[in-house]
């Protein structure tokens, strides 16, 4: 059906393409035959200017369409980065609450003490941006980028579940559903949902740290105008940083210690005033 559709449009645009020159052709041949040179002169001339500035019109627009693309997939990057590291934040969260479960409060010294433990922490979500892939132009990437967000997806659900069944089994041990044997098997089920889950999260973190660094890669192809701006403006710390910020650092002191001082005046005074009365 596509290639019918395609067959279609290319018969079409080429009756159009032929019925215009054809036309074109009989106008200027009848200029052409005609004794009046200047007429055909000018009808030339009328013709070159107005389809020459047709062209420039539209090369200009497809320049400007070209490098919208690649400022919105360069900005998209950017983003990209921050989307990254904040995944990767999340990543580090879930790998210490699975530490803290496995190692310390569902040990199996702690589960064969007649302690009862109790965890109170919980997985954190990903928040997934799904629109960020919109802007980029790189196909690899973006399927890439996709992936990642599917995968998180699918560790989002996981987490999610096993949240949900400990704070079930908590509840019900807390509400003397259960006795305490039940609740401890139950907990070892738990820690082991949760070591299980550590070899995804260590996955996703080598996935992470691949698009990072593939994203710091595409992002030294830089638009022309980002180029002017960072050339016209400092992106890195000054090189005598460490002198100026001790200088400074004293400055944002005194200015602390001077506005708390002038705070601590006025509540006495109120407080003086209020004495009075």
């Amino acid at each position: 059906m596509k290639q019918l559709l395609f067959a279609f449009g290319i018969t079409v645009v080429a009756a159009v393409a032929a019925i215009v020159a054809g036309s074109m052709s009989w106008l200027f041949w009848d200029a052409w035959k005609s004794t009046d040179l200047e007429a055909f002169r000018a009808l030339l001339g009328a013709f070159s200017g107005a389809f020459f500035a047709y062209v420039f019109v539209r090369f200009g627009d497809a320049l400007k369409k070209i490098y919208e693309c690649k400022e919105a997939h360069y900005f998209a990057l950017l983003r990209l980065q921050h989307y990254f590291n904040d995944c990767l934040n999340t990543t580090s969260d879930n790998v210490f609450i699975i530490n803290d479960c496995c190692h310390k409060v569902f040990s199996e010294i702690r589960l064969a003490s007649a302690d009862a433990p109790i965890y109170m922490n919980s997985f954190q979500q990903y928040q997934i941006n799904r629109q960020i892939v919109m802007s980029l132009t790189n196909i690899d990437f973006l399927n890439e980028v996709y992936s990642l967000n599917v995968s998180l997806q699918k560790i989002n659900d996981s987490l999610a579940t096993i949240d949900r069944a400990y704070s079930q089994l908590r509840d019900a041990f807390l509400a003397k559903n259960i006795d305490l044997s039940t609740y401890k098997t139950n907990a070892r089920q738990y820690r082991d949902r949760c070591a299980e889950m550590r070899g995804f999260l260590d996955q996703l973190k080598e996935d992470l740290i691949r698009l990072l660094a593939i994203t710091n890669l595409l992002l030294e192809d830089r638009p022309f105008l980002v180029r002017v701006t960072q050339s016209s403006v400092r992106t890195s710390y000054p090189k005598n940083l460490d002198a100026l910020l001790k200088i400074e650092w004293q400055k944002v002191i005194t200015e602390i210690d001077a506005s708390g001082k002038a705070s601590a005046q006025k509540i006495n005074q109120a407080q003086r005033t209020r004495s009075s009365d």
